[in-house]
């Protein structure tokens, strides 16, 4: 019996990160029925099931190559593929069909890059920052964007586009962000308030809506061009939370 609970509680992990994919999934069907607000609300849903998968993981056990793996696969769907599709039925229509493709689907090459490039180094040697700006970061840029400027047809397009661009490329660079933080206040001031921030956001959300999402994750894009900027990531160390657990 004890090997049975046992067994059971080393898949809850997967079945989060299941989880993730499923929603991705029903995001993509979204935009294929033009239903844009609902296919943004379930890739923030995603995003918060990729947030405890690993959490859980490093609670029960420690993380597994199967876990990873898994993970990447539903990252691809869920903050690559799905707001990728999302872009391009909001604000590419009216390109050609090959720049509307290559601009549209920047998160999703961009993002299967930056993901292979993130297992191959979490192999040879666990960093306890990204490298690069995280595919679920850049996802809910996305949607950020699409939550502040829906309605504005593509007049938006001129703004959004360049934006997403950016944000994209910024998933390969060698910039450095921030882990999630520990689910503890004890983990010092900068931990507290990141964890502040995020509960803060989504208890924001059904209150104000999506725009709220906006100045929070430009302000976590943000963090890492300013560390960059100044150099402060070449001489410290950002500690992972989850390194840590």
């Amino acid at each position: 019996m004890k090997l049975k609970k046992r067994i059971n509680k080393h898949h809850i992990p997967s079945l989060f990160t299941l989880l993730n994919m499923f929603l991705g999934f029903l995001a993509i069907i979204s935009v294929v029925e033009g239903n844009y607000p609902r296919a943004a609300y379930l890739i923030v849903g995603a995003a918060i099931f990729d947030a405890l998968d690993g959490k859980l993981a490093r609670w029960i056990q420690r993380p597994s190559q199967f876990g990873m793996e898994l993970d990447s696969l539903a990252d691809v769907i869920s903050f690559c593929l799905a707001p990728a599709l999302l872009i391009w039925a909001l604000y590419a229509p009216d390109l050609h069909p090959v720049l509307g493709g290559l601009i549209a689907g920047a998160p999703l090459y961009f993002g299967a890059l930056r993901l292979a490039r993130h297992n191959v180094g979490q192999r040879s040697k666990p960093q306890s920052y990204f490298e690069g700006l995280p595919s679920p970061a850049n996802a809910l840029v996305i949607v950020a964007l699409v939550f502040y400027y829906y309605g504005q047809g593509q007049s938006a397009a001129k703004v959004v586009l360049p934006i997403i661009m950016a944000t994209s490329f910024l998933m390969i660079s060698p910039i450095r962000y921030a882990k999630t933080p520990r689910l503890t206040l004890r983990a010092g001031l900068g931990n507290t308030l990141y964890l502040a921030a995020i509960i803060a956001t989504l208890i924001s959300l059904p209150i104000f809506g999506g725009r709220i999402v906006l100045p929070i994750v430009l302000a976590y894009v943000l963090s890492g061009l300013v560390r960059w900027l100044t150099r402060a990531d070449s001489t410290t160390e950002l500690h992972s939370v989850e390194e840590e657990a």
